[in-house]
């Protein structure tokens, strides 16, 4: 932090005799040994006498300030992603379990695992097929697993009816993971849309001089630089507080749509959160259920025993430790993104300490606090033009199809549409249907 404050202290420094050795700290701050006094001659610094600050400084103090904003503007936004990633990585673990705990064959399970991959990045390719498989499989390897006992083809067959309601809830479970990993894609082309583009040259000199005042020439309208309208002891401690929240937001007009969008994302990866954790505890209910039927099944069915008895002699396996759903982020961390408040407390905290830049007069801010809206932005004085344009129409798009995903898993409706094949579930279980009569 001390780096920022020496950043936007320098023509205070630059303000001071070349006896102080003022010449000597801006030499070190932009790393440049030919710097010094000289008669006034800039653009930034509001000056009475000779300084350091020539034209050649001012083009210096621009590059690096373009440097520092470059990496301080994301910050809070790759942070939050660094809290996404997190979990994305553990919901990425559960979709791996319900894998590799299925009965299926290592390469339908590889087949699964590639087109479960491509639905996640928002291209579907599971057939209804894959969805019947995936569901009884996964089904059958709890049970399994549940039992520590292996389940032989006959004995499914025989379970198949009574395995209907553990079947639907681990597919709603699947479906949840599923979508909540393609709503992190999603949050990952925000981010992507918003970090790829650079800063408008409006916006690094705004920082820097600290935006223009309407009617008031260029060169007269250094806020920043004159600190003759920074401060505001009403409205906070910070001297140049509102003037940066006007700039630093002006700078980040054009991504307003994609912080909208991400706060939109999170409500509704929070809610699937919920879901996945509802539905782990329906499967987790549906197991214990099945299984008291299966030890039920053994004592007073024959042909049931004939064809299962070895889940007779099967153990229950040690406990394990029970997944944590809780998310490591919220809400309130979506919000802080791109966010103009929390830019100027960091990058601009401890500007008061050195009243701006070089020691002249405090007044007040007295312009209005624009919100980052649309609406407020047209309204913003500081900082001309748009800024980066960015295209986030397939985004969206594929947000809004994310989001009627989510409402039909809240209303308890598997969104996991497969294209259908002439093995179509009815005709599958009118076969299972014979073929369980059959046995019995």
């Amino acid at each position: 932090m001390g780096y920022i404050i020496s950043l936007f202290a320098v023509c205070c420094l630059l303000n001071i005799p070349e006896s102080v050795g003022q010449c000597s700290k801006i030499r070190t701050l932009l790393d440049d040994d030919t710097i010094r006094v000289t008669s006034r001659s800039n653009d930034i610094c509001i000056l009475t006498g000779d300084s350091c600050c020539n034209k050649a400084v001012e083009n210096k103090l621009l590059e690096k300030t373009k440097r520092i904003l470059k990496n301080r503007v994301f910050l809070v936004l790759n942070q939050f992603y660094s809290e996404v990633d997190t979990d994305k990585n553990k919901k990425d673990a559960l979709l791996t379990k319900i894998i590799t705990g299925s009965t299926l064959s290592q390469s339908k399970k590889i087949d699964l695992n590639e087109k479960f991959s491509s639905y996640i990045t928002g291209v579907n390719t599971l057939t209804s097929a894959d969805l019947e498989e995936i569901r009884s499989a996964s089904a059958a390897g709890a049970l399994s697993s549940s039992l520590d006992a292996t389940l032989s083809d006959t004995c499914l067959d025989m379970l198949y009816f009574d395995m209907e309601t553990l079947k639907d809830a681990q597919l709603k479970y699947l479906g949840a993971i599923l979508v909540m990993l393609r709503g992190y894609a999603i949050m990952t082309d925000l981010k992507i849309a918003a970090t790829s583009q650079d800063l408008t040259e409006e916006c690094y000199v705004g920082a820097v001089r600290g935006g223009l005042k309407e009617g008031v020439p260029d060169e007269t309208a250094l806020k920043f630089g004159g600190c003759n309208m920074c401060l505001d002891e009403t409205a906070s401690r910070q001297p140049c507080e509102k003037l940066c929240r006007n700039i630093l937001s002006g700078c980040l007009k054009s991504h307003i749509k994609t912080r909208e969008y991400l706060q939109h994302l999170t409500l509704y990866q929070i809610k699937l959160n919920s879901l996945v954790e509802q539905f782990s505890r329906e499967a987790a209910s549906a197991l214990e259920t099945l299984k008291s039927e299966v030890k039920s099944k053994l004592q007073v069915d024959k042909d049931f025993y004939s064809s299962c008895s070895n889940l007779k002699m099967g153990t229950e396996p040690a406990q394990q430790a029970t997944y944590s759903f809780a998310l490591t982020f919220d809400e309130d961390e979506a919000r802080k993104t791109l966010s103009s408040d929390w830019l100027c407390q960091f990058v601009f905290s401890g500007i008061s300490e050195v009243n701006c830049w070089n020691r002249s007069k405090v007044g007040e801010y007295r312009l209005n606090i624009y919100e980052f809206t649309d609406e407020g932005q047209r309204q913003n004085p500081e900082v001309p033009g748009n800024g980066p344009a960015i295209n986030i129409d397939s985004v969206i798009a594929s947000y809004k199809d994310y989001k009627v995903k989510v409402e039909e898993l809240d209303q308890g409706r598997v969104p996991l549409n497969g294209h259908c094949l002439p093995s179509t579930p009815s005709v599958l279980l009118t076969l299972l249907l014979i073929a369980y009569l059959t046995l019995t």
